[in-house]
């Protein structure tokens, strides 16, 4: 008696703390568990001082760090295979390096060298890298040819380039095929993504300033185009395969971040697109927009203005954290003259699905892209 006595309450101890805690042991409360989201804001930095960094944010306890990862000037991240991709450009030798961190501990892993000032990254297979390059000028201020770097991840070297139009920007991949935008020629390179060749260079109509490339739940290529005088700014939807339109919505507002960075993003688990109207400098009182595409629907869903603030200008970068439910929108400080700063910490606002700021927390110099790490728990 006394030994079947003390397993019952050997028993009763093990399980009642799981009482106590709320834990469900048939898992039926697994979609109250909430998880976590760290999320990484990619700080520009001073390009004359090449001091890019890393916001790294927590929102379960709302704190903010930063870490100096040694970079040059952040273009974009881009996230793989439990990597984070920083895009960077050089001032010294005007070309970029991409350097790869692992997304436990953001300790350095790998390096590549770029021969031209990188600004994104997109795979187009398990060990295949395309990179989006600026473009350069030659001696009487011509522009040259613009390209795509073509990495190989293995080795951490690039192999060849492939010409583009002018300027290109963002890039996708879909049905075997790489869509970049050219933002100064308003066109669409399409490359085999085996053969590393232009198939073919798409001009879309009323597409002025092809500034990203996202592929969607669909496998629509979604191209988010800044807009001109004569043609609106607007979303269009490519099938991938025949290369035709098959939707566009419209926008009320050009398409830009203020800093020339991240102007869209797209939530893959969402299926949303958000796009900001932030590269005019509408002064310290202004408001700026954030466009919400539901790309399932392949309709605007929302136009919501960020809220004033006197001491903050234009957007430039924007983040949707699917998990909470939270959008991110980075704000440059206003200078002496009421323009954008490009020398002083920036500041990240936490909005909630209607626009209302939930939070707000300090980043580095020159916010330019929003990424989020899972917890692989």
């Amino acid at each position: 008696m006394r030994l079947l006595f003390s397993s019952r309450w050997i028993a009763l101890l093990i399980v009642a703390p799981l009482f106590v805690t709320g834990c469900d042991l048939f898992g039926s409360n697994d979609n109250e568990r909430r998880v976590t989201t760290d999320v990484v804001i990619g700080n520009s930095g001073n390009f004359s001082a090449q001091d890019g960094s890393l916001t790294l944010y927590s929102p379960d306890d709302s704190t903010a760090s930063l870490r100096d990862i040694d970079v040059a000037f952040i273009n974009s991240l881009a996230l793989r295979d439990d990597r984070l991709f920083v895009v960077d450009n050089t001032q010294a030798d005007n070309a970029g390096r991409i350097t790869t961190f692992d997304t436990d501990q953001l300790e350095p892993i790998d390096q590549i060298s770029n021969p031209r000032p990188p600004r994104y990254i997109a795979f187009p297979g398990e060990d295949k890298g395309y990179v989006t390059n600026l473009s350069r000028f030659d001696e009487n201020f011509d522009p040259q040819p613009s390209t795509v770097s073509v990495v190989d991840l293995a080795d951490n070297s690039v192999t060849t380039r492939v010409d583009v139009g002018r300027s290109p920007r963002g890039i996708g991949v879909a049905a075997g095929k790489a869509f970049v935008a050219n933002a100064a020629d308003g066109s669409l390179s399409v490359l085999d993504a085996t053969a590393d060749t232009v198939r073919t260079t798409l001009s879309p109509a009323n597409c002025a300033s092809p500034k990203s490339v996202f592929v969607d739940g669909e496998n629509e290529v979604v191209v988010v185009c800044r807009g001109a005088a004569e043609q609106s700014p607007a979303v269009l939807f490519l099938d991938p395969t025949t290369e035709e339109i098959v939707d566009r919505v419209a926008l009320d507002a050009p398409i830009g971040s203020i800093n020339a960075t991240q102007s869209a993003y797209y939530s893959e688990a969402a299926e949303e697109l958000y796009a900001i109207s932030g590269n005019s400098a509408f002064g310290g009182g202004g408001t700026g927009e954030i466009f919400r595409v539901n790309t399932d629907a392949n309709a605007l869903s929302a136009t919501l203005e960020v809220p004033q603030n006197d001491g903050l200008i234009g957007l430039s970068a924007v983040g949707y954290d699917f998990v909470n439910q939270d959008l991110y929108v980075t704000r440059l400080p206003v200078n002496d003259s009421g323009g954008p700063l490009y020398s002083a910490d920036g500041t990240a606002l936490v909005l909630d699905r209607q626009g209302n700021v939930v939070t707000r927390f300090e980043t580095g110099n020159a916010p330019a892209h929003v990424a989020f790490l899972r917890d692989p728990q």
